[in-house]
């Protein structure tokens, strides 16, 4: 499950390998198709309804990670294995809360009031992608031209009912999940490599990959190394 403003696309550009045996969904308000964006509880029912029986493997980056964690929490002996990238599991302060969704309405304002090459060009030059400005041209405009092809109005949705600020705390749900857990953060993620070591202090049998001069987005800056950790 890719990160905001990402699609499925994402991961067979990242892990080519994965794509014979791995299945990439495009996230609710993400994509062409219009899938109804409904509140973070229901979406993440919808999607684990929808999942093959064969499926016990979950994969996510970001965004999607929360989703991958929703899905534990709701089913967690449904899965034997999870890998989370650069997620966070929720916030537990209220006040944090409260904050992030004031910090979400002013993306969604703009997304609505600017459109969506603006919304793009004022995502990517926030902090949390930095360590991306030394990347490859040809690989950023290819990020910027997916981004820019999302409907403002999904995009918006989303952050609407799946922002950090709607989302539920996730962390008892996490700490008790049965499953092999893996967790992979940039090391040049200082946010979410706190963390990351968060995790794994409050939940010891998690296996941790911290990747050197990496940020927030793995699989842009190292798609080499992530695709060795996934197959």
């Amino acid at each position: 499950m890719h990160g905001f403003t990402g699609s499925g696309e994402d991961w067979w550009a990242c892990c080519p390998r994965l794509k014979e045996r791995a299945l990439a969904i495009d996230l609710p308000g993400h994509g062409v198709d219009s899938v109804p964006v409904r509140p973070f509880q229901d979406s993440i029912g919808d999607i684990l309804d929808a999942l093959p029986d064969s499926v016990d493997e979950i994969v996510g980056y970001s965004l999607g990670g929360r989703f991958a964690l929703g899905l534990m929490a709701l089913d967690p002996k449904r899965f034997r294995r999870a890998t989370i990238i650069s997620a966070h599991p929720g916030l537990e302060d209220g006040s944090q809360r409260a904050d992030r969704l004031a910090g979400d309405r002013a993306w969604i304002r703009r997304l609505r009031d600017d459109g969506i090459d603006a919304f793009v060009e004022a995502w990517e030059s926030q902090p949390l992608f930095a360590t991306q400005a030394g990347l490859p041209t040809a690989v950023l405009e290819r990020q910027r031209r997916r981004r820019s092809g999302q409907r403002p109005a999904g995009l918006a949705a989303s952050l609407e009912q799946h922002g950090l600020g709607r989302m539920p705390s996730l962390w008892e749900p996490l700490t008790a999940f049965p499953g092999t857990l893996t967790w992979i953060v940039g090391a040049s993620d200082a946010r979410f490599l706190a963390i990351a070591r968060d995790v794994v202090r409050r939940r010891p049998a998690t296996r941790l990959h911290v990747l050197p001069d990496v940020g927030h987005n793995p699989l842009l800056e190292c798609p080499e190394i992530l695709s060795d950790l996934l197959v």
